[in-house]
């Protein structure tokens, strides 16, 4: 296995190495440097995919005093120099080092030194200091990620002796033993699933069996904060394999400890339906005829991609409720905003999506013959921007229960060209013809709470007579509520 670089690449690998003859220079005492590339951009140089995220490691020197010394260097050949952003460590980020960002000969480089990391039994916060390449290597979290390429010799360097064997063969191991691994760092855990899902890779036997253990499972409750499991789900929800990554949080029991249960919930749906559902989710999106159906501005987007596999993994909860001083919540949300610590958005598109893919569904199996077109609208009103993911999340559940693919996009195709000829794709943004303040003023009352009912039934007659005017309207809303 070999890496070729850029031309841009060996223009900074050549920079890199005078800069380093340039400190010699300036401090003959000084150790000489060694640089290299660490991590994910040698993997996937390896695997023949491009990478731009250049992390030097430097020994002997923090990351920031090189930064400092390449923008001298540069300044001294006239060159082009940046703004050095030295970016604090901040351990509940999982950032344990002081790392160095700047721009170099246009290409965005972090630098940071070599390290090698102590944990305490109780926290996932390592005491760090200068460490050998072996000890970085070996710090962390799998093989594959603790490459480095030498910008001296242009040699590809493995201090665990697996991480080349393990890419050759599309293995998932940590470099040391997985227990303590996980115990001193559980992240490691979600991060292992991740990058297992990425690349289509094994899991290692033995690194397979820790990830089940209870005391695994019990430091990755306690030590690890939900903002970081929320990260790392949503890099696998938007991950090239999103089932392979809900299929193993399943196969090795960690949903209930990903996805944590609010006090008080209930009606929890059996676990497996996340995977289950995804899958018929990614079916949809990628092998389904329903789509070609949808008029192009409302084409399935990433974040609608993103939207739809993120309710697939919390369709456990879809059922579910929050009971608590006598009030009910949906629980999806809950889970989503502080379970993994996500926008407020994320668990209203979540709960959208389970609660009104139900009207969807009943559309769909019925006759549309007999479908009024006020109620195509107002089912698209209902569900607002979000009846898009809402349908395809119908069609998906449908699958999942049992439905046959063909039977399925059928009726949901035939759904989608009834709201396209009835021009309802955009009735979410019909203003109602007649306002509130006009409608009052019309009868005779003030503006309030029960001016609702009033406006509903504008919509309603606007949906069923799409030709209709603000005159006719006026009669309408007269004849039927001037007598009450």
């Amino acid at each position: 296995m070999s890496i070729t670089l850029t031309p841009a690449e060996k223009e900074l690998c050549g920079l890199l190495v005078k800069v380093t003859d340039y400190i010699q220079q300036l401090d003959p005492k000084q150790p000489h440097l060694t640089l290299r590339i660490a991590g994910g951009w040698v993997r996937d140089k390896l695997l023949g995919k491009e990478s731009h995220d250049l992390d030097i490691a430097v020994d002997h020197m923090s990351g920031y005093d090189l930064a400092q010394h390449v923008n001298c260097y540069l300044q001294t050949h006239a060159q082009q120099t940046s703004h050095i952003a030295k970016i604090s460590s901040n351990p509940e980020r999982s950032k344990h080092l002081e790392t160095a960002t700047v721009r170099v000969l246009g290409q965005c480089v972090d630098f940071v030194h070599l390290r090698s990391e102590a944990y305490e039994e109780t926290s996932r916060i390592p005491v760090v200091r200068f460490g050998t390449p072996q000890e970085d290597a070996l710090r962390r979290d799998i093989t594959i990620n603790a490459l480095f390429f030498n910008i001296h010799s242009q040699a590809i360097e493995d201090f665990t002796n697996q991480g080349l064997e393990d890419l050759r063969r599309g293995v998932v191991r940590t470099p040391m033993d997985p227990v303590q691994t996980f115990r001193d760092d559980p992240l490691r855990v979600l991060r292992v699933l991740r990058f297992a899902s990425r690349f289509g890779f094994a899991i290692d036997g033995e690194t397979q069996r820790a990830l089940g253990l209870d005391e695994v499972k019990r430091d990755l409750d306690a030590k690890i904060s939900r903002e970081r499991v929320g990260i790392e789900v949503e890099k696998m929800a938007a991950g090239p394999d999103p089932l392979l990554s809900i299929r193993l949080i399943l196969q090795n029991g960690l949903y209930a400890n990903v996805f944590r249960a609010p006090p008080y919930v209930q009606n929890i749906g059996p676990f497996e339906d996340a995977g289950g559902v995804t899958q018929r989710v990614l079916q949809v999106l990628d092998n389904s005829s329903i789509l070609q159906y949808l008029p192009s501005p409302l084409a399935v987007t990433p974040e609608t991609r993103r939207m739809l596999v993120l309710a697939a993994f919390m369709y456990p909860f879809s059922q579910a409720q929050v009971v608590e001083l006598k009030r009910k919540q949906a629980a999806g949300a809950q889970v989503v905003r502080d379970s993994l610590k996500l926008a407020t958005a994320d668990g209203d598109n979540v709960s959208a999506l389970h609660m009104k893919a139900p009207r969807f569904a009943s559309l769909a199996h019925g006759s549309l013959q007999a479908v009024a077109r006020s109620e195509l609208g107002q089912a698209i009103r209902d569900a607002g921007a979000r009846w898009v993911p809402a349908l395809l999340f119908a069609a998906a559940k449908d699958l999942h229960e049992g439905r046959g693919a063909e039977e399925v996009e059928r009726m949901y195709g035939e759904l989608v060209r009834a709201i396209a000829k009835q021009g309802l794709q955009e009735a979410f943004r019909e203003k109602h013809i007649v306002n509130g303040k006009e409608a009052a003023e019309l009868l005779g009352c003030r503006p309030g709470p029960a001016i609702k009912k009033v406006l509903d039934a504008i919509m309603a007659w606007q949906l069923a007579n799409p030709q209709g005017t603000k005159e006719e309207c006026r009669r309408f809303i007269l004849e039927t509520f001037k007598a009450q």
